[in-house]
Parts: structure tokens; sequence; C-alpha cells
């Protein structure tokens, strides 16, 4: 016999149109995908997203700094021990946080103004671009 390649043999037709569709419908799974992620409206979303849990963050430290709470400085996901079973987003997150002391009263006076004045000046502006 003459060393032929087994990757060149002929295979069984149903079995070459079964790996094609395997092959066509994985193909329009991930196609589907890229789609999705690149969708105009979901990517807004997920962008809204983020920036609500960022926000939400935010003012979670700004009320906790001004009360004199304690502060997340640092958060990071720690692997389980070896051999331990682990479900999809089954992460433990272990968190650092430190003691602040609550800001003067003149240091509130003078945020709460600051962001009275601005949302005052927002305001303003919406109106006269929708008088326009």
């Amino acid at each position: 016999m003459e060393g032929r390649d087994p990757a060149r043999a002929r295979r069984d037709p149903a079995s070459l149109q079964a790996e094609i569709e395997r092959t066509q419908a994985r193909l329009v799974s991930s196609m589907d995908a890229i789609a999705d992620r690149t969708n105009p409206r979901n990517a807004a979303r997920r962008g809204l997203r983020q920036l609500r849990d960022a926000g939400g963050h935010l003012v979670e430290e700004a009320r906790t700094l001004v009360t004199g709470g304690a502060v997340r400085l640092d958060s990071e996901v720690v692997e389980p021990p070896e051999g331990s079973v682990r479900l999809k987003h089954d992460d433990e997150v272990v968190s650092t946080y430190s003691a602040r002391r609550s800001l003067p009263p003149e240091a509130v006076a003078v945020g709460v103004g600051v962001g009275v004045v601005v949302a005052v000046g927002l305001v303003v502006l919406w109106r006269r671009r929708r008088r326009r």
C-alpha cells in the first residue's frame, strides 16, 4: 500500500454533511453574537448600565464620606481552594475598607451649594434649548 494520508481518506457523505451543518450553525451563532455586541442600541444600554453602576458607587462613596462611615478602598476576586467546585459567577470577592472621619459642616455646605448651582444651571440650559 502507498502511504495514504488518513486525513484525505474518503469519508461518508452523511457524516460530511453533518459536519458542514454543525460548522454553519457555529458560524451563524458567532455572527449573531457579533451583531448583538456591535448593535448601537445594545452598546448604549451597556454603557448606560456601566454609568449607572459607576454613579451608584460614586454616590455611595460620597454619602459614606459625608457621614463618616467606611469607604471601600479595593476589591479583588479570591481563587477558591484547589479541588473545589465553582459555578459560573460564584466568585468570592474580598474588599478592603477604611474608616473616614466625617467632613466639617462648612465643607458639606459648600458642596451642597455647588451642587445646587450646577443643577440650576443645567435646568436653565435645558429650558433654553427646549424653547428653540
